[in-house]
């Protein structure tokens, strides 16, 4: 005997609702499609609409609904790395999106997950957030797992770390940025490699319907062409490791100052802006570099990056994230021109007067 879904009775036979074919009715899944035999309710993955379990799209926005996809670990490790961590983002957005089809009842917003990395100390409670429901959804389908939440912020918190370290550093250090980068890079790459392999692990869990691999969509396409240009002007960088005077748009406009004279100058940019001069030396001779807040239009200039450098754009002296009053005393090794840096320490803009002294 055959009823159609649902069975009222245990020892019945219900049609699957996906094929149509007999299955018991104490039956998860259909052993002929593969399909789902329960109607419990979803979320739509696009609007967060409810809809079935057997639904392939949705009744109100018209999203496409394939939940079970996996992704290959060699694929989110490689673009993790070529997209500068730019992935990792990417990667919390898509699979917290697939999980809110798992945990009906419950609100999930992908797009504003995946920006909260950009707020500081909430950005390592979602990190928990995020691996906890992966390994709640493993658990409830007694699916093994080896995540663990409060690793994986410390794991988030060591690369955010070196990220943090990184970006105080002057734009002219670019191995060191380099370095630091790339290993804060890996420590994202780890975290979604981790979860994926866990997720992976839960699409494909004994039972459960086939698995499709993920497609490749135009978001993936976008994060990964941006991370992947920054990697590549990155990279260059660090290999051609080209001497700068200042920023780009400023190299061919360095002052001269007279040796004695002072200057007055404005940081009106908290990034990429720089103010170069040039100057002449005696060799032997002793100097000081003097950079004195003052206020012109604005405030007194508060910190600051201030570089010597030789005549062929070599580094000499550099004080970073110094307060003013700013003083660096330097004998010259040799007769000629040298040039002199201030730029803002990434948070400081002002006024300032720089002097070169004679001793």
């Amino acid at each position: 005997m055959s009823t159609e879904y649902p069975a009222e009775n245990a020892n019945e036979w219900m049609r699957c609702p996906s094929c149509g074919a007999e299955v018991p009715s104490e039956s998860a899944y259909c052993s002929t499609c593969g399909a789902p035999t329960s109607l419990e309710t979803r979320r739509c993955v696009s609007c967060g609409a409810e809809l079935s379990s057997q639904s392939a799209y949705c009744s109100k926005c018209g999203a496409r609904n394939e939940r079970r996809v996996r992704y290959s670990l060699w694929r989110v490790g490689i673009l993790s790395l070529l997209s500068f961590g730019f992935y990792y983002l990417y990667w919390m957005y898509v699979s917290w999106k697939h999980l809110a089809a798992e945990m009906p009842g419950k609100e999930f917003h992908p797009f504003w997950h995946a920006m909260s990395q950009f707020v500081p100390i909430y950005n390592f409670v979602v990190i928990y957030q995020h691996f906890r429901t992966i390994k709640e959804v493993q658990q409830r389908e007694r699916v093994e797992s080896s995540l663990v939440p409060g690793l994986a912020v410390v794991l988030s918190v060591v690369a955010a770390f070196f990220f943090a370290i990184a970006y105080q550093l002057p734009d002219r250090a670019v191995v060191l940025w380099g370095m630091l980068g790339f290993i804060a890079i890996i420590g994202e790459g780890i975290l979604v490699i981790w979860g994926q392999r866990n997720l992976n692990k839960y699409w494909e869990r004994p039972g459960a319907p086939p698995v499709r691999s993920a497609g490749t969509g135009p978001g993936e396409i976008i994060i990964t062409t941006v991370g992947g240009l920054v990697t590549v002007f990155g990279g260059m960088g660090i290999i051609f490791q080209i001497p700068t005077i200042s920023s780009l748009d400023e190299a061919a406009s360095r002052s001269p100052i007279d040796v004695g004279s002072a200057y007055q100058g404005t940081i009106e940019g908290y990034f990429f802006e720089v103010d170069a001069y040039r100057f002449t030396v005696q060799s032997g001779a002793k100097y000081a570099i003097v950079v004195n807040p003052t206020e012109l239009d604005g405030d007194p200039l508060e910190s600051a990056i201030v570089t010597l450098r030789d005549s062929d754009g070599t580094t000499v002296l550099i004080e970073v994230n110094a307060s003013t009053p700013i003083v660096i005393p330097w004998t010259a090794s040799s007769s000629g021109t040298r040039y002199v840096t201030i730029e803002s320490d990434g948070s400081a803009l002002g006024d300032y007067v720089l002097r070169i002294a004679g001793q």
